[in-house]
């Protein structure tokens, strides 16, 4: 029965080390799901084989109302759409997210109580594999809309720190969404679910992009990079801009860094030993819009984040496979800075876990640090770890005193912003 490989990419989101919101990948200058800024890149990718079973769970379900037009607000505190979902009459914090199936927490498996449909084998964006249920979910509830029967896959999301501290109970997925038409207003922070795509105007949506699907109905567009051309998953789970996947290429010649250490971080946690590429490319297309001049990431996967889409109000058609984009700003400076580490809270210690080769500093990785500036880490525990990492932030910041450890000596260094494309 096993016919063909599914990518299920559950690209989360970047953590920050300054307030800007960047993608998921830990990047230091400015990455996005938290008000902190570190640079790690939260992205976990589902490898899962399918048949044609595990399919038909996927696609299961069905919306109650005939006529609709619903407006749900979404937080969008981290650079991704969160909204309140209620299961069972109870309420959660649920991601939207077209990378990804429907995701339930094992909190609420265990509080619907039904009997899993499937077992699958799911890697993640590290290599790492374990095993989760996929389930039918009776019902789940969007504002006024009640879905019924929706395939879901089971996971611990409050396993891994960061995914813990951003407090999702799991994710609407595109098998989901996929039922109506859903537009995003990213400067109201609304989303507007409907049945018909006549209940929109589109005379002001001049840029449309056309879509494949995966078998979970997860969206893929054609995009060109300095002349490679490559299909890119668009991913509302995804914080970052444009990541391109670095089996494709590396841009030996093109203008760039490379991060050391920990880049992004999976379903099962983070491997740390890796190392990646940021570049400027000097001709960037995703479908007919011509980009110019962008910074992309290399890094495990190609994906279009949200940082491309909240330049626009989007539209998205699955039974037309069409994305309608009005653009509402211009797209990203190809300027960052940076301070030249990210780190994680690990052990309820805040460990130096990312470096930028091109920015030569006295942090090691390895290295714990005691202090940045006034904020004091020396007293992390497992009560006030989440509340440490959300409320650290340097955005505005040229420049900070560290205090740091390493083989139980202290030491103390000053640091500057830098420019990190010149």
């Amino acid at each position: 029965m096993l016919k063909n490989k599914d990518f299920v990419t559950i690209t989360m989101v970047n953590v920050p080390l300054s307030r800007k919101r960047d993608p998921y990948n830990f990047y230091i200058y400015n990455l996005q799901p938290y008000r902190m800024k570190k640079y790690l890149y939260l992205a976990f990718v589902f490898l899962i084989i399918s048949c044609g079973s595990l399919s038909k769970t996927y696609n299961s379900g069905s919306l109650l109302t005939e006529y609709y037009k619903e407006v749900l607000p979404f937080n969008y505190e981290n650079n991704l759409a969160i909204i309140e979902v209620v299961i069972n009459s109870k309420k959660y914090n649920f991601l939207v997210d077209t990378g990804a199936p429907t995701v339930i927490s094992s909190s609420i498996y265990k509080d619907i109580n039904v009997k899993p449909a499937h077992q699958i084998s799911v890697s993640d964006s590290q290599g790492q594999k374990d095993k989760k249920e996929v389930v039918i979910v009776p019902e789940i509830k969007l504002g006024n809309l009640t879905y019924n029967n929706i395939g879901a896959v089971v996971a611990s999301l409050d396993d891994v720190f960061e995914f813990k501290c951003m407090k999702i109970d799991g994710i609407i997925g595109a098998n989901q969404m996929a039922k109506s038409f859903w537009k995003f207003d990213y400067q109201n922070h609304e989303i507007t679910i409907t049945e018909q795509l006549s209940n929109y105007d589109l005379s002001s949506y001049k840029d449309t992009l056309s879509f494949t699907t995966s078998m979970q109905k997860t969206p893929y567009v054609k995009g060109t990079i300095n002349g490679l051309t490559t299909s890119f998953t668009y991913d509302t789970g995804f914080t970052g801009h444009i990541d391109v996947s670095k089996k494709l290429a590396d841009f030996p010649d093109a203008v760039g860094i490379t991060r050391l250490g920990n880049s992004s971080v999976g379903l099962y946690d983070a491997i740390d030993s890796v190392s990646t590429r940021t570049v400027k490319m000097d001709s960037v297309k995703i479908g007919a819009i011509d980009m110019k001049t962008q910074i992309i990431d290399l890094d495990h996967g190609s994906l279009i984040g949200n940082k491309f889409m909240n330049k626009h109000d989007v539209i998205m058609d699955w039974s037309s496979q069409k994305i309608y984009l009005k653009k509402v700003k211009e797209y990203q400076d190809t300027q960052e800075t940076s301070f030249g580490f990210n780190f994680r809270i690990k052990d309820n210690k805040a460990i130096v876990t990312g470096l930028i080769e091109e920015l030569p500093i006295e942090l090691e990785l390895g290295d714990q640090l005691l202090s940045i500036n006034d904020f004091d880490f020396r007293d992390i525990n497992k009560d006030n770890a989440c509340e440490k990492w959300n409320n650290y932030n340097i955005t505005e910041l040229d420049t900070v005193n560290i205090t740091y450890q390493r083989d139980s000596v202290e030491y103390k260094i000053t640091l500057l912003r830098k420019e990190l494309f010149k």
